[in-house]
C-alpha cells in the first residue's frame, strides 16, 4: 500500500510539472505540490505559497501559523534579511538587493544606480580605466576620496586616466547588448550645480546626472528616443530576429499594448509587464483590454475628474495654434480631449506653452512621447527642477549647466569630437556603413567619421540627391538601428535641435516653475505634466465617469467597489467580476477556495482524459469544505484548505473534523506560544491572551474568558515548585529561566533532556520524574515518544522542546483540550458570545464575575441598544464636526474620502467608522442612517419647542424588546413611538 501510494505520488507530481506547461504558474504549481505532498504523506505544511490572481508570487509571503512574513523576488526566493514578525511595510527591489550583495563583497566594485523605489535606473553609469578598460573601484574610491566626486575638474585631477561608461540596463541591471558608450571627461566643464553639497551616493552626484543626460542625448540621435529600449521593445526585437511566432506589440512610449495578438488570429490582454491576463484569450477579433493602472494612480485621476467642476469638460480643438494657423497641422486634431481647468489655466491660458511648440510641426515628425521622455530624463524629480530654477536666471545657460557645456548643441550637429570614445559596445562602424560611410577600417576617429554625416544633414533638403557612391551619405533615408528601431538622422537631428532651442526659451523656465507646482497626486513626475499639457493623455475622461476606486493600504484594489448605489467585486486589476453587481448591498466576492476551484476546473478541462488534479470543494459561503476528497480518500482541512495530519480515511467513511471554534483556538494557541518564546523579556499581560473555549461538540461556548488555558497554570506551578532557591518567580523571571535552556534545545532533543537532568529540573515533567538519572531515561522517550498520552501538552518533554524551537505547526494535543473547564476566574475577564463567536456588547465583566449570558430576547435587545448607541454617536458627530451634507451624498454614491486625502486630523471615532457603516448598503445601514437623521432633527425641533408655531417633535425611538427575568420574551410587546401592542409569537 505504501509503495503504491509512493508511486502514485510520483506520477501525480510529474503530472503537475507537465501541468505547468498547460497553464499553471510556478507559484500555483508549488502550491499544488505542497497540498498534494501534505495529503500523500499525511503531514502538515508549514508554509503555503500565496499567489496573485495573475499566478505570480505575492511580493510578501506569510506563514500564518508562525506569524512570520518575508519578501520574495519574482521567482519566489526569499530576500535575505526581510523575515520578521508581522507583515513588512516595504520590500527591497532588485537594485537594492544588488547593492546589499556588493557591500558584502559580491560582484564588481561599481554600485548600481537605483531609483527611489529600489529598481534599477534604465541608464547605468560607471567609470573605467582608459589603459585597460577595467572597471574602476568606485566603492573604495568614493569612500576614500569623496571630495573628488564633487566636480569633474576635481575628479580628473585625482583620476586622470579614467573615462565614463554608460549603458542601458534591463530590470535586473544587466547591460543591454550594443548600448554601451564611452563618455570622455576632458571636455566636461564644471557647472553651477557642482559643489553644492556632498552626495551620499554616486547616483546623487552631479557627475552621474551629467553623464546620464549626455548618454540619453546620444540615444536620441542614434535611435530617435530620449530613453533606453523598454522590455517590450527588446522582446519585440528578439522575436523578430529569431522569427518567433509571437512578436509583442509596443506603444510609441515603449510600453506593451494592452491587447497582444499572434498568428491565426489569437489575441489576449496583458498587464504592464507583458504577462497574459488569465481568461482573456480570444480568436478572431481582439478582446477589449483596459490599460493596466495601479489603484492609487487611478484614484488620483478619478479625484482630478471629480474636482474639475462643471466647466471641467471643454473642447481642445485648435488648442495650441492661433485661428489663422488651425489648418496648418491636422495632427493636433488628435488632442481633442478633456483637460483639467488648472492645467489649462497654468500652461495654456497663460500663453507660455504656445511659444514652446512653434515650429514643431514643420521641422520633424516626433512621437507624442518625445517631450515627455526628454523632460523626464533631464529632470527625473521635482527637486532637481527646483534646483535648476534656483540657480538659473539666464535661460541661455540652462542647457549648458544641465549637460556640462554645449554638448546638446554639438550632438545636434553630430559634432562628437572629444565627447565619445571608441571603446563602447555600440557598433558605430555598422551604423555609419548604413549611411554610406566606410566605418573604422581606415583607423579614422569617431569625430572624423561624423563630419560627412553633419554635412549631409545640414544640406538643403530640396536639393537634388547625389548619385550613389561609396562616400554618399543618405541622412534622410531611414535605416534600421539597434533593437530594430527605424532611424531617420534628419528627423532625429531636428528633434534634438528643437529640444536644444526649447531649453533656451524663457517660457520654458516659466513652464518648469508651474510644472513643479502641480501636486504629485495629479502628475507623478514632470514627464506626466508634460504629457498632460502636450497630448492630453490622462487629462480627462468622458463626462459622467466620476467613479472613484477604493484602494487598500498596500495600493491594490479593494475587493468590493461601490458607486451610485451599486456594488460589485473586482479582480486584482480592478476589473468588475461578471455577475457580481448588486444594488443596495455588498456582494459576496469569490473566496480563495472558489478562486482555486475555478482555476483548477478550467485547467482540468484542458487536460487529457484520465488526468487528475486536486480541485477543492467549497461551502455555499465560499469556505473550504471541512472534508476534502481526492481520488479514493478523504481528509480534513483547516480554514486555509491545508490538510490536517492524521485525518485521512477511505472515501465514504464517517469523519469528524475540527470545528471553526477549535481551528481558531488552535491558531490562537500557536500564536501565543510563539510570542512568548520570541520575546520572553516582555511577556503579554494575561488579559491580552485569548484562546477561544469550545463546547464538547466543538461549538462556541456561550461564555468566553481571556487568559491562558488551565494547562499553562499547571505548567507554571510545576516550574515554580522546582525553583531551587525556594522563592516565588515572577512570570518574566520564569520565562527567562526557561529560555536559558533554549541553546541546548536548539541542538537536539537528547541534549535538552540531558541539560534538564544536569540542572536538576527534570521533575518539572511528570514523565521524567520517575527516572532518577539521565542514563535511566528509555530510548523511546529520547526519540520523542509521549510519556503521558492525553496529558498536559506543556508537561510533555518532546512537545515542550518543539515549542522552544518554534517547530509546532499544529496543536499537539486533542482538540478536546479547548473544551476543558476553566478556573482562576479571579485573573480572567469573561464575556458572552453568540453562535458565531461574536462578542455581545455590554456583557464583559471584571475578573471574578462570570456574566449570565442573555436569552434569545436579551440578545435581540442588546443589538437594539447597540444600534441606539451608534445612532447617538452619529448625531453627536454631526453636531460637533460640521460634517458636510455633500459628503453624505458621496458616501451614498460609494465614494469615500480618506482623512489623509483631506489633510484632516485623526478623530475618535473617525469619519471612516461611520462611512464604513453606510457604505455597506445593508438594511442595518439604512435604518441607522434614518435613525440618526430623525434624532438629529428631533433635537433641533426640541430647541424650537417654545415657539408657538413649532411642530411637535417626531418620536423616532427604535423598538426595544421587553424581556422577562430569565431573558425570555414578554408575551406582550410595545413600541412607544407608535403606541402599538404586539402579541409575541416567538414564545417557546
Amino acid at each position: 500500500m505504501a509503495l503504491a501510494l509512493w508511486v502514485f505520488g510520483l506520477l501525480d507530481l510529474a503530472f503537475l510539472v507537465s501541468a505547468n506547461i498547460f497553464g499553471l504558474s510556478f507559484c500555483q504549481l508549488q502550491k499544488q505540490q505542497i497540498l498534494l505532498s501534505s495529503y500523500i504523506n499525511s503531514t502538515a505544511a508549514s508554509y503555503l505559497p500565496q499567489c496573485q490572481d495573475s499566478g505570480d508570487y505575492s511580493p510578501v509571503q506569510c506563514d500564518l501559523r508562525r506569524q512570520q512574513c518575508w519578501c520574495v523576488d519574482a521567482e519566489g526566493m526569499e530576500v535575505y534579511g526581510t523575515r520578521q514578525q508581522g507583515r513588512p511595510t516595504r520590500c527591497p527591489r532588485s537594485c537594492e538587493i544588488r547593492n546589499r550583495r556588493l557591500l558584502h563583497g559580491v560582484g564588481d566594485r561599481s554600485p548600481p544606480q537605483c531609483s527611489p523605489d529600489g529598481a534599477f535606473r534604465p541608464v547605468q553609469c560607471k567609470f573605467v580605466n582608459t589603459t585597460d578598460m577595467m572597471i574602476f573601484d568606485l566603492v573604495h574610491s568614493y569612500n576614500r576620496f569623496p571630495d573628488a566626486f564633487v566636480t569633474f575638474s576635481s575628479f580628473r585631477s585625482r583620476f586622470p586616466e579614467v573615462s565614463g561608461y554608460c549603458y542601458c540596463a534591463d530590470s535586473q541591471g544587466r547591460e543591454l547588448a550594443e548600448t554601451g558608450l564611452e563618455l570622455l571627461l576632458d571636455e566636461i566643464y564644471d557647472t553651477i550645480f557642482a559643489g553644492l553639497n556632498l552626495a551620499s551616493t554616486f547616483a546623487e552626484t552631479t557627475l552621474y546626472r551629467i553623464l546620464q543626460r549626455r548618454f540619453l542625448a546620444v540615444q536620441l540621435v542614434i535611435s530617435g528616443r530620449f530613453r533606453c529600449p523598454t522590455k517590450c521593445e527588446v522582446e519585440r526585437f528578439a522575436a523578430t530576429r529569431f522569427r518567433h511566432h509571437y512578436v509583442p506589440s509596443c506603444r510609441p512610449d515603449g510600453e506593451y499594448q494592452a491587447a497582444q495578438c499572434q498568428g491565426k488570429g489569437l489575441c489576449w490582454c496583458v498587464d504592464s509587464r507583458g504577462q497574459e491576463l488569465p481568461g482573456t484569450r480570444r480568436r478572431g477579433e481582439p478582446p477589449s483590454c483596459a490599460e493596466d493602472q495601479s489603484c492609487p494612480s487611478e484614484r488620483r485621476r478619478a479625484f482630478s475628474r471629480l474636482l474639475f467642476g462643471p466647466s471641467g469638460y471643454f473642447s481642445r480643438q485648435s488648442l495650441f495654434l492661433a485661428p489663422e494657423e488651425r489648418s496648418v497641422s491636422q495632427r493636433l486634431a488628435r488632442f481633442a480631449a478633456p483637460c483639467p481647468p488648472s492645467i489649462k489655466e497654468l500652461f495654456l491660458d497663460s500663453g507660455i506653452f504656445q511659444p514652446m511648440l512653434q515650429g514643431w510641426a514643420s521641422r520633424f515628425v516626433a512621437p507624442e512621447s518625445l517631450l515627455k521622455e526628454a523632460i523626464r530624463g533631464i529632470f527625473p524629480s521635482r527637486e532637481l527642477a527646483g534646483l535648476a530654477l534656483q540657480f538659473t536666471t539666464n535661460a541661455k545657460r540652462l542647457q549648458q549647466n544641465l549637460f556640462g557645456g554645449r554638448f546638446l548643441v554639438n550632438v545636434g550637429q553630430f559634432n562628437l569630437s572629444g565627447a565619445l570614445g571608441t571603446r563602447g559596445t555600440f557598433n558605430f562602424s555598422h551604423f555609419f556603413q548604413q549611411l554610406g560611410l566606410p566605418g573604422f577600417q581606415d583607423g579614422r576617429a569617431l569625430a572624423d567619421l561624423a563630419k560627412p554625416v553633419s554635412v549631409g544633414l545640414n544640406s538643403n533638403s530640396a536639393s537634388e540627391a547625389p548619385k550613389a557612391s561609396k562616400t554618399d551619405v543618405a541622412p534622410r533615408k531611414p535605416v534600421v538601428g539597434s533593437f530594430g528601431f527605424e532611424v531617420n538622422l534628419q528627423e532625429n537631428q531636428n528633434a534634438l535641435q528643437f529640444l536644444s532651442s526649447l531649453l533656451e526659451l524663457p517660457e520654458f523656465l516659466l513652464f518648469l516653475q508651474h510644472a513643479i507646482s502641480v501636486p504629485e497626486d495629479t502628475a507623478r513626475d514632470l514627464g506626466d505634466v508634460m504629457e498632460m499639457v502636450f497630448s492630453s493623455q490622462g487629462c480627462g475622461q468622458a463626462p459622467g465617469s466620476l467613479f472613484v476606486p477604493a484602494c487598500t493600504g498596500e495600493g491594490s484594489y479593494e475587493e468590493v467597489q461601490c458607486f451610485a448605489g451599486d456594488c460589485w467585486c473586482v479582480d486584482a486589476r480592478g476589473r468588475e467580476i461578471a455577475g457580481s453587481r448588486v444594488r443596495g448591498g455588498r456582494p459576496r466576492c469569490p473566496s480563495e477556495c472558489e478562486k482555486q476551484r475555478a482555476r483548477m476546473q478550467s485547467l482540468l478541462g484542458s487536460q487529457p482524459a484520465g488526468s487528475s488534479l486536486f480541485v477543492p470543494a467549497c461551502t455555499s459561503d465560499g469556505n473550504f469544505l471541512p472534508v476534502q476528497c481526492f481520488n479514493s480518500e478523504c481528509y480534513c482541512v483547516d480554514t486555509e484548505g491545508q490538510p490536517i495530519p492524521g485525518t485521512r480515511s477511505a472515501l465514504g467513511e464517517p469523519k469528524k473534523c475540527p470545528s471553526p471554534c477549535q481551528l481558531q483556538a488552535e491558531r490562537a494557541f500557536l500564536g501565543t506560544v510563539r510570542t512568548l518564546v520570541s520575546n520572553p523579556s516582555t511577556p503579554p499581560t494575561l488579559s491580552s491572551i485569548y484562546i477561544p473555549q469550545c463546547s464538547a461538540s466543538g461549538q462556541w461556548s456561550p461564555v468566553q474568558c481571556d487568559g491562558p488555558p488551565e494547562q499553562a497554570f499547571e505548567w507554571y506551578e510545576r516550574w515554580e515548585a522546582q525553583n531551587s532557591a525556594g522563592q516565588a518567580l515572577t512570570p518574566v523571571e520564569l520565562l527567562m529561566k526557561i529560555m536559558s535552556y533554549r541553546e541546548a534545545a536548539s541542538r537536539n532533543f537528547r541534549l535538552f533532556i540531558q541539560n534538564l537532568y544536569e540542572a536538576g529540573q527534570q521533575g518539572i515533567f511528570p514523565g521524567l520524574a520517575r527516572y532518577s538519572s539521565f542514563q535511566d531515561v528509555p530510548v523511546s522517550v529520547l526519540e520523542g515518544n509521549r510519556t503521558q498520552p492525553g496529558g498536559n501538552v506543556f508537561l510533555e518533554p518532546y512537545l515542550f522542546w518543539q515549542i522552544l524551537n518554534g517547530q509546532l505547526d499544529r496543536y499537539p494535543g486533542p482538540y478536546s483540550d479547548f473544551s476543558a473547564p476553566l478556573a482562576h476566574f479571579d485573573l480572567r475577564s469573561c464575556w458572552c458570545v453568540d453562535e458565531a463567536g461574536q462578542k455581545l456588547e455590554g456583557t464583559q465583566n471584571e475578573p471574578s464575575k462570570v456574566p449570565a449570558c442573555p436569552g434569545s430576547c436579551e440578545e435581540v435587545k442588546l443589538r437594539v441598544l447597540q444600534f441606539t448607541r451608534e445612532a447617538e454617536e452619529i448625531v453627536t458627530y454631526s453636531n460637533s464636526s460640521r460634517f458636510p451634507l455633500g459628503e453624505s451624498f458621496l458616501a451614498a454614491k460609494g465614494i469615500r474620502l480618506m482623512d489623509e486625502e483631506l489633510a484632516f486630523p485623526p478623530l475618535s471615532p473617525s469619519r471612516e467608522t461611520f462611512l464604513e457603516k453606510f457604505l455597506s448598503g445593508s438594511d442595518y445601514a439604512i435604518r441607522l442612517a434614518a435613525q440618526s437623521t430623525f434624532d438629529f432633527y428631533q433635537r433641533r425641533l426640541v430647541s424650537l419647542a417654545e415657539s408657538p408655531r413649532a411642530p411637535s417633535p417626531v418620536r423616532s425611538s427604535p423598538y426595544v424588546p421587553q424581556c422577562d427575568a430569565f431573558g425570555g420574551w414578554e408575551p406582550v410587546q410595545c413600541h412607544a413611538a407608535t403606541g402599538m401592542l404586539v402579541e409575541n409569537r416567538f414564545r417557546n
